[in-house]
């Protein structure tokens, strides 16, 4: 009687060929993925940037990006007029979406009606993601974002 099907041991090699494969494969896949992510809240920074911009020119009044350093990666945007101060867009929390940490040589860059910086400095955001990715943008003293 003869019987259709795999041996034990052509089971074994099987697992031990995807096995090698996988381990071959994977840093690779998880550096990519870091570099995308690295990628991604650069261009969540430059956004806010340009929302900060957007609601000091629509509302007439000093518009604030808002930048919190290393392992808590947090950016949000905020307006003070003379009335009150308001959270424009929402606290986006980067090391958490993005798994990454932010170095930034200022705390904040503030906007005047025009949309113009009111610094009137360089501000860099050096981004590192967990495989050591790395990437930065520049707000220059006009206020625009530039990659570096």
């Amino acid at each position: 009687m003869r019987r259709s099907g795999f041996t034990t041991i052509e089971m074994v090699i099987c697992v031990i060929l995807i096995g090698i494969i996988a381990s071959i494969g994977f840093p690779k896949i998880r550096n990519r993925l870091d570099r995308a992510n690295v990628r991604s809240s650069r261009d969540a920074l430059g956004t806010e940037a340009a929302i900060a911009r957007a609601a000091a020119v629509q509302r007439g009044c000093r518009g604030v990006l808002h930048f919190t350093s290393g392992a808590s990666a947090t950016v949000w945007v905020t307006t003070a007029c003379p009335a009150k101060v308001d959270t424009v867009a929402g606290v986006e929390k980067l090391s958490t979406r993005f798994n990454v940490t932010l170095a930034a040589t200022r705390d904040s860059v503030q906007y005047d009606p025009r949309g113009l910086s009111m610094d009137n400095a360089v501000t860099v955001v050096r981004i590192t993601g967990a495989a050591g990715n790395k990437d930065s943008i520049v707000i220059n003293t006009i206020g625009k974002v530039v990659r570096q």
